[in-house]
C-alpha cells in the first residue's frame, strides 16, 4: 500500500510530538528522510552525514559543545551535506529561522520536556519500517475516531481529531455538496472561511471523480481534486468517499496549502482521508439507524490486530467472533500476489468462499494477506495443495497470470499471527526471487528458515557486506560475473572442470576469475574457514535484498 521511503511530512505528522511547530519549509515536506541523527555534546557534533538526514538539536547540548555556538551556524554547516531538516529542542532565534530559509532546510521546533532519544527512536522506526509504522498509526487513528463516535462526540469531534493528526483543514460534505462540518479553518475568520468553502469541488466534479474508480474499489479510493482559484491559501483537496453500505453519503476532504507542491498524495493524507471517511460513515449510519458498518470493521480488523501488542487474547477472540471469525483455531498466514487478473482480489475471495472458509484478510503492497483457519497447529503444509489449486484455477481463466504465494506456519492464538505473517512474506519474497514454484511454504525452506531471521540483524548485515560487498560492487560496476562464478564453484564442490563446464568458460578463464575473487575479497579460497564465510554470505544474499 505504501512506498518504502519516508518523507519529512511522514516524520512531521507521524513521528514528531503533536505540539511540534513547523517554522520553515512547508514546501519541503515531500523530501525523503534517510535517517535521524542527534547532535552530540562533544566533537564531532554529528556522525558522517550522507544527505537527507533529519538533524535533532538540543540547545543545551549545543552550548556544552561550544558555549559560543549558535543554531544558525549549525544550520549553515548542514547545507553542504544536503540535510533535509532540523528539529530543535529549545529556543529558536529569528536568525536561525532566516538561516533555514536561506539554506532551504525545513526547521521544526520541538515542544519542551520531551525526550530527544525517544523522538529519534520514533523517527528511525518510521524510516526502517514505514509501511508497518503507518499501518499502526492508521489503526491508532481508527480506534481514536471510533471512540469519538461511540462516545457521542459526533462528526465535529471526528474532524477535530483528524485535523490534529494531519494538520490540514478537514471538511465533511454531503453527497449534494453541502458542508456538514469542518475543522482547521478557524484562523481565517468567517469571511475567509466562506471563501474557502465556496472554492470546494462541486458535486459534479466529485461525482465525476467517483465514476473513474473501479467497481468495488471506491471505499478505499483517494483522489486529488483542485480548488477554485479564489480559494486563498489552499490549492487542492484530497477526497475520499463516505460509503454507507453501497450508498455514497458524502465525502471527506483534506485541504492542501499552496506551499505544498506536486500531485502525489502522501501516506498521512491517505490514512486521514480513508479513516475520516470510515468514521463519518459509522456516525452517519448510527444517526440514520443504519447498522451496516461491519464491512468497514472487517477491513480494518486484521491491520489493527497485527499492529497491536496482544496483551489480552480473549478480547481479540471475542471481537473476532463478533465478525464471524473463529480465532480460537490456529490460522496460517498466506500472502498471495496475482498479476494480470481483472478485478483482483474478487476471484480470490470467491475461491475462499467456495472452500467454506471465513478468515480475515487485508491488502498489502505485495498482494493479499489472508489468515486461513486450520486444524493442525503444527504445520501449514496442507495449504500447499489449496494454494496450488487456486493457482491452477487462475491460470485456467487468465492465461497471462503470474502467481506468487508464500505460506507461513500456523499461528496458535492472535499473539502469534504476526510471526506467521513474517514467515509468509519471507516465503513469498524468496519464491518470487527463485521462480521455481508459484507456491513456497516456510516449512520447506530448510536452512533459509534460520537465515530469514538474520535479514534484519545488523551483525549479519555487517558480515554480509564485509564478505561479499566488494565483490558485488565489482560485478555491478564492470558487468562482471564473479559472484555467479563463486556460487557455481561451491555448487560443484570446488571441482574446476565441472565449474568451467557449467559456466561454459575455459578452465584458464575460471582460474583467472577465482584469483580475482580472492584478491577482491582478501580471502583464501583454499582456506576452509574462508570458504565457509563465502558460502554463508552467498546463502544470506536472498534474505539481505
Amino acid at each position: 500500500m505504501y512506498k518504502s521511503t519516508a518523507t519529512l511530512g511522514d516524520v512531521y505528522h507521524l513521528a514528531l510530538p503533536l505540539e511540534t511547530q513547523l517554522l520553515v519549509g512547508g514546501e519541503f515536506l515531500n523530501r525523503p528522510v534517510s535517517w535521524a541523527c542527534s547532535l552530540r555534546p562533544s566533537p564531532p557534533a554529528f556522525p558522517k552525514l550522507d544527505g537527507n538526514e533529519l538533524a535533532l538539536v538540543d540547545i543545551e547540548d549545543l552550548r556544552h559543545l561550544d558555549p559560543k555556538a549558535r543554531l544558525e551556524r549549525v544550520i549553515y554547516s548542514l547545507r553542504t551535506p544536503g540535510i533535509s531538516g532540523v528539529a530543535v529542542l529549545g529556543p529558536v532565534s529569528a536568525t536561525a529561522i532566516a538561516a533555514a530559509n536561506d539554506c532551504h532546510i525545513a526547521l521544526f521546533q520541538l515542544p519542551d520536556a520531551i525526550s530527544l532519544t525517544q523522538v529519534e527512536r520514533a523517527i528511525i522506526r518510521l524510516i526502517v519500517d514505514r509501511s508497518g509504522y503507518i499501518t499502526q498509526r492508521s489503526a491508532e487513528l481508527q480506534r481514536e475516531l471510533s471512540r469519538a463516535a461511540l462516545n457521542g462526540g459526533g462528526l465535529k469531534q471526528i474532524v477535530q481529531h483528524l485535523f490534529a493528526f494531519v494538520q490540514q483543514p478537514v471538511i465533511l460534505v454531503a453527497e449534494d455538496g453541502r458542508v456538514s462540518v469542518a475543522a482547521g479553518l478557524e484562523k481565517g475568520g468567517p469571511d475567509q472561511q466562506q471563501v474557502v468553502l465556496d472554492a470546494l469541488p462541486n458535486p459534479t466534479l466529485l461525482r465525476s471523480w467517483m465514476a473513474t474508480q473501479a467497481p468495488g474499489a471506491l471505499p478505499q479510493a483517494v483522489g486529488l481534486l483542485p480548488l477554485a482559484s479564489s480559494s486563498g491559501a489552499f490549492r487542492a483537496s484530497i477526497v475520499s468517499a463516505i460509503c454507507v453500505g453501497d450508498v455514497v453519503r458524502g465525502y471527506c476532504l483534506l485541504l492542501r496549502r499552496e506551499t505544498v507542491a506536486g500531485q502525489e498524495i502522501s501516506a498521512v493524507e491517505e490514512v486521514a482521508a480513508l479513516q475520516g471517511a470510515s468514521a463519518a460513515a459509522l456516525e452517519w449510519a448510527k444517526q440514520n439507524a443504519v447498522g451496516i458498518a461491519e464491512d468497514r470493521m472487517r477491513a480494518t480488523f486484521l491491520d489493527e490486530l497485527l499492529a497491536s501488542e496482544i496483551a489480552d487474547e480473549q478480547a481479540w477472540i471475542q471481537r473476532g467472533a463478533s465478525l464471524g471469525y473463529d480465532l480460537v483455531k490456529p490460522h496460517v498466514a498466506i500472502l498471495i500476489e496475482a498479476t494480470h487478473v481483472p478485478n483482483w482480489p474478487a476471484p480470490l475471495l470467491r475461491f475462499v468462499q467456495q472452500q467454506n472458509i471465513t478468515g480475515p484478510y487485508a491488502k498489502r503492497e505485495e498482494g493479499v494477506l489472508i489468515f486461513w483457519p486450520v486444524d493442525d497447529p503444527k504445520s501449514g503444509r496442507a495449504l500447499k495443495a489449496v494454494a496450488h489449486d487456486l493457482t491452477a484455477r487462475l491460470q485456467t481463466t487468465h492465461p497471462k497470470v503470474r502467481v506468487v504465494i508464500g505460506i507461513g506456519r500456523p499461528g496458535v492464538g492472535p499473539a502469534h499471527w504476526r510471526q506467521s505473517q513474517m514467515q509468509a512474506r519471507e516465503s513469498w519474497r524468496l519464491g518470487k526471487e527463485w521462480e521455481t514454484s508459484p507456491v513456497t511454504y516456510f516449512g520447506d525452506l530448510g536452512l533459509y528458515q534460520l537465515l530469514t531471521g538474520l535479514g534484519s540483524n545488523p551483525e549479519a548485515a555487517r558480515f554480509y557486506r564485509k564478505t561479499l560487498g566488494k565483490l558485488i560492487s565489482h560485478d555491478d560496476n564492470r558487468n562482471a560475473e564473479l559472484v555467479q562464478t563463486l556460487d557455481v564453484f561451491f555448487v560443484c564442490h570446488g571441482n574446476l572442470s565441472q565449474t568451467a563446464t557449467r559456466l561454459h568458460i575455459h578452465r584458464n578463464t575460471l582460474t583467472y576469475r577465482l584469483e580475482q575473487i580472492a584478491q577482491i575479497t582478501q580471502l583464501d579460497l583454499d582456506d576452509a574457514d574462508a570458504r565457509f564465510s563465502l558460502q554463508l554470505a552467498l546463502k544470506l544474499r536472498p534474505v539481505m535484498k
